[in-house]
């Protein structure tokens, strides 16, 4: 039996071997959403959408958030206001969705830019240890 690289496509109507690179997606939705502190302290980020599974999807990505906060001790602001507030208390909403990867990451970084959530501005002027100092 022969083995197939990754990349190899097998064209079944013939039976001929067709190396291909895989094409890109381009047609999965992607969704904005905002995480928002007790304090009023904001984080714009974006994750795909799981099927039409928008709220669960967003719920996924923040639940890697606070695994990243807690078990892996990352030290961004997201994940000091995490540690700081508790997950619980974080509410969580979707600002849009979007269909491309590119246009979703586009469309993000507008809104970082209009919003200025604080916790996004991590090497825009605010530090964790600047955060750590004023607590």
């Amino acid at each position: 039996m022969q083995s197939y690289s990754s990349c190899d496509i097998i064209n079944h109507k013939v039976g001929k071997e067709i190396n291909m690179p895989r094409k890109r997606r381009n047609d999965r939705n992607h969704i904005i959403y905002q995480l928002t502190a007790p304090n009023g302290d904001r984080y714009v980020g974006i994750t795909f959408a799981r099927g039409r599974a928008y709220k669960r999807s967003t719920a996924i990505r923040f639940r890697a958030h606070v695994r990243n906060a807690n078990e892996y001790s990352l030290e961004n602001l997201l994940s000091y206001s995490i540690r700081e507030h508790g997950a619980e208390n974080f509410k969580k909403e979707i600002l849009e969705i979007v269909r491309g990867k590119q246009n979703a990451h586009d469309r993000e970084r507008e809104l970082i830019a209009v919003f200025r959530p604080e916790l996004n501005m991590e090497g825009l002027g605010r530090k964790v240890n600047s955060v750590k100092a004023a607590a």
